[in-house]
């Protein structure tokens, strides 16, 4: 087992040159700047016969750009601390591009709505999961210990729907959603959507509080080395092609990407920003 000091391709490609591994599993956002390397080849992944992915949602960019260098897709996985790795695409299985893949053996589940009660297959619902992996409680925390484990079951507080043929695909963290005139709205989907455009590297979409909407779509973006930068309506006219009334109403320029410490976007952060610079504009004085 091979662990890098980092996730950039000065340090994972040398260990692919010299040691030859089998499986990669890495962050989606590491998977993303090791592709783009310019040093890296197709002869690169040559050992690999099988790439596993979570943490984040594995975006269908990402996907087209990682088969073209190695030759075949990511398999894309779920889990979490509290109960370990749940959901994966079968490595000997059809692997469905966008899912996450089948319930692992020994972990049950269940898709619930607000009210507690199981949704039919195809419709969103909140993930709880049972399993003799799942943790016994968060340390020192009873409070939250009760709210997330009720009955053995633990609410992951992500949105799922299920296929027809037991392949599960993630819709977003429910604290994260974006409610847009009643509708729901998953940040990432977004994000995808503009990761879409040929300059922009990264993308972070959070809600806005709204007194007419509920919540507007704002969208942070940071641009791929030597590109020119877009404006914001043409990056917003490029996600409605894409998403429709999903797309932001706002678009955001950033020079660096916020980044948590697994290497997802950091929406708290981004919301946070969106936050002072409301307070900043409402205090500031006449010019």
């Amino acid at each position: 087992m091979l662990i890098p000091r980092g996730s950039d391709g000065p340090e994972i490609l040398p260990l692919l040159r010299e040691f030859h591994p089998t499986i990669l599993w890495m962050l989606p956002a590491a998977l993303i700047a090791l592709v783009r390397d310019h040093d890296a080849g197709s002869s690169d992944f040559a050992s690999i016969r099988l790439c596993s992915a979570g943490g984040d949602k594995v975006s269908a960019k990402l996907e087209r750009d990682f088969t073209a260098i190695a030759g075949f897709p990511i398999d894309e996985s779920y889990g979490m601390t509290e109960i370990g790795i749940s959901m994966i695409n079968p490595p000997y299985g059809e692997n469905r591009m966008g899912s996450i893949g089948k319930l692992v053996p020994g972990y049950a589940m269940s898709l619930r709505d607000d009210s507690g009660a199981e949704v039919p297959v195809g419709t969103p619902g909140r993930l709880w999961v049972r399993s003799q992996a799942n943790m016994i409680g968060y340390w020192e925390n009873p409070k939250a210990t009760a709210e997330t484990i009720v009955d053995g079951w633990l609410d992951t507080g992500d949105m799922m729907r299920v296929d027809e043929d037991g392949y599960l695909w993630f819709c977003g963290r429910k604290k994260q959603i974006i409610i847009h005139d009643g509708s729901n709205i998953c940040p990432q989907e977004v994000e995808e959507a503009l990761t879409e455009h040929p300059s922009i590297a990264e993308a972070g979409v959070i809600g806005i509080h709204d007194l007419v909407h509920g919540e507007n779509v704002r969208a942070y973006v940071t641009l791929k080395e030597g590109a020119s930068q877009p404006s914001a309506m043409e990056l917003i006219s490029f996600a409605r092609d894409r998403v429709g009334y999903k797309a932001p109403e706002e678009i955001a320029f950033l020079a660096e990407m916020p980044l948590n410490a697994t290497g997802k976007v950091d929406r708290v952060k981004l919301l946070r920003m969106a936050e002072e610079r409301l307070a900043a504009s409402t205090t500031a004085g006449p010019a």
